[in-house]
């Protein structure tokens, strides 16, 4: 430490740098001037203010210079305050380095430096446009919104040159550039996500009702959209407007109901309605029956399963018995009710059934099959290049040879009932407890199948001899092994040496390793040796697929690892095709009713599902065994 730096003194504020005598063999002092509380302007995220309330700003804090993290960029330390709506640190030059010594050299010959915090928050909220928050003692908005981080632990404070926001001289994130080396202010990762998901749940509340697009409420709706997009209205607020705009919008309905006439609600569909919302499935009867068919299911007045059985008699002009089990009885023979029942019951399946997982989607070929007989699929890429044909010339036949494969549907099924005592108690957990997770357990048998041929491995699908299976010890996913098996799926070529063009779709990793395959796909950056480039050239190359069953060695094995990962071309490149009996992708319901059951006071459901699964084109996929 030179001479200058023992005997002065260093002030460092937004506004001012002045330098001041020390007393003998004191180190340098600096009072800093973090944070005052206003809202910064942050390049690339915006208008960006921290509630000092939340902050946890207790104990020693390090001074570094540009936000460089290492010992040779430490100027200083220091305690940090909040006082009076401004984060203020109080310390000494204790730093050994150049940049400890060009601080003091720059602010003794009158440069006037700027702060910038470095904050790892914990919790944000976005702020609406010329919404007033009061925050830190005064009252903040801006006019376009802003974040606002309520929570967080102050990692750091960096003197710097020039900040994020001259009227303040703080900057609360820094520049893109060796974001490596420095703590960011804010989870960048974090913030794109909770983004990300807002965004989805607009899209999805804005999206069309049923099979149909929303109509004259069309413009209403794009407004009420295009305001939450803008932040100037909340999620939670678009659901609300829309559910209110989509009620003012439903025809009136007269209240008597016939069958067959033109614009008249079928009754079992007002039954069915009813019923799905006495279950607790009211969005999806809106969805799939429509306002018109909700309204007239309200104005039923359900308070009870059992109203639910008288009304299946009115309808039928059939005189409701006084007894509660005679009416239920009596209820489950008309065609109304058992109608209504069964199409319940199957919306809510085929519901629970859409909803689940799949991730198979992603790479499998879809295939129909006309019966129970072994089908044959043959290889996208089988048929080779296209012959010149000289004038006059013969067209020659190309061959399938061995790019065939075999494989057949199975069915796959369940019985489940509903009693009188069911209706009698009003006890309709059967939607939600059976029939959805019936849907569930019908999907998961699906994926069951297709990932324990994928495992499999039939016919050393996946072999070194394929050009699609990486192994040893430098296969851990990574930027380099993923390189590799995008590169071995690129260059495959026929027997010919022509070029199939598989490109390459997704990335499919068991849980273990999902982290490291968002990290390879979605990082910006990755570090690198000192002078090598820094950007990621494989962000978003490739989707990413998380599977559970890939590691699952309770169930398959020692097929299952938590080091194996795949990556996949397109489904139409069929890497693995999924039959399904005249192209039925969804189970079968087949509804049972009082008169057909004859040993129990019950109606019942069957449920079926007919499917197959085989490993088609092993060029279209690769397989990285990993480092167990």
């Amino acid at each position: 430490m030179n001479t200058a730096m023992v005997k002065e003194d260093l002030l460092l504020t937004a506004s001012s740098v002045e330098i001041e005598a020390a007393s003998k063999d004191a180190r340098p002092k600096i009072s800093v001037v973090a944070y005052t509380g206003r809202i910064m302007c942050v390049p690339g995220w915006g208008d960006i203010a921290i509630d000092l309330a939340g902050l946890e700003a207790g104990g020693q804090v390090p001074l570094l210079a540009d936000h460089n993290a290492t010992v040779g960029s430490v100027v200083g330390h220091g305690e940090p305050a909040v006082a009076n709506g401004r984060l203020m640190v109080a310390g000494v030059v204790s730093g050994a380095g150049e940049p400890a010594r060009h601080v003091v050299e720059m602010a003794r010959g009158g440069f006037q430096f700027q702060a910038s915090v470095g904050i790892a928050p914990t919790e944000h909220e976005r702020v609406k446009p010329n919404q007033s928050v009061e925050v830190n003692g005064r009252s903040l908005s801006s006019p376009g919104g802003f974040t606002l981080v309520r929570k967080g632990r102050l990692r750091e404070v960096s003197i710097t040159p020039l900040g994020a926001d001259a009227e303040t001289s703080v900057a609360i994130a820094a520049s893109r550039q060796g974001r490596s080396s420095m703590p960011d202010i804010v989870n960048e990762d974090q913030i794109r996500a909770d983004e990300r998901d807002r965004l989805k749940q607009i899209e999805t509340t804005c999206r069309p009702v049923g099979e149909r697009d929303w109509g004259p409420l069309q413009k209403r709706v794009d407004e009420m959209k295009a305001k939450a997009v803008a932040g100037e209205i909340t999620v939670d607020e678009l659901r609300a407007g829309v559910l209110e705009a989509l009620r003012a919008s439903r025809p009136k309905y007269a209240g008597v109901l016939h069958d067959g006439g033109a614009g008249s609600i079928p009754r079992s569909r007002v039954i069915e309605a009813a019923i799905l919302k006495r279950a607790g499935f009211a969005a999806l009867a809106e969805k799939a029956l429509g306002p018109a068919c909700m309204e007239a299911a309200e104005d039923l007045r359900v308070a009870h399963t059992l109203d639910l059985c008288r009304a299946a008699l009115r309808y039928e002009g059939i005189e409701a018995p006084t007894d509660r089990e005679g009416m239920v009885r009596a209820s489950l023979t008309t065609h109304t009710l058992t109608e209504a029942l069964g199409a319940a019951v199957n919306k809510v399946l085929l519901d629970g059934y859409r909803d689940s997982p799949a991730t198979w989607r992603s790479f499998g070929g879809v295939r129909s099959v006309p019966d129970f007989k072994t089908a044959t699929a043959i290889r996208p890429s089988f048929t080779g290049a296209l012959q010149q044909v000289a004038p006059g010339g013969e067209l020659k036949h190309g061959g399938a040879e061995e790019a065939a494969t075999q494989y057949k549907v199975d069915t796959y099924g369940k019985l489940f009932s509903i009693d009188r005592r069911d209706l009698i108690n009003d006890d309709l957990s059967l939607f939600d407890s059976v029939a959805r997770v019936m849907g569930q357990a019908a999907m998961r048998k699906l994926s069951d199948l297709i990932y324990d041929t994928l495992l499999a491995n039939a016919g050393n699908f996946f072999a070194a001899g394929n050009g699609n299976f990486l192994s040893g010890a430098d296969t851990n996913l990574s930027t380099d092994s993923l390189g590799r098996a995008i590169a071995a799926m690129v260059t495959q070529r026929d027997a010919e040496g022509n070029d199939l063009d598989i490109r390459p779709s997704v990335l499919v990793v068991p849980p273990e390793l999902q982290t490291v395959g968002r990290a390879v796909l979605e990082s910006e950056y990755i570090t690198t040796q000192p002078g090598q480039p820094t950007g990621n050239s494989l962000r978003k190359a490739v989707s990413l697929e998380v599977e559970p069953r890939l590691s699952n060695t309770k169930k398959y094995g020692v097929k299952a690892s938590t080091k194996h990962w795949y990556l996949f071309a397109a489904p139409a490149a069929s890497p693995l095709i999924v039959g399904f009996l005249n192209g039925q992708q969804t189970p079968t319901v087949e509804f049972f009713g009082l008169d057909q059951a004859v040993n129990r006071l019950a109606v019942s459901w069957r449920v079926y599902f007919d499917f197959g699964a085989a490993l088609c084109d092993p060029r279209a996929a690769v397989r990285a065994k990993g480092e167990v």
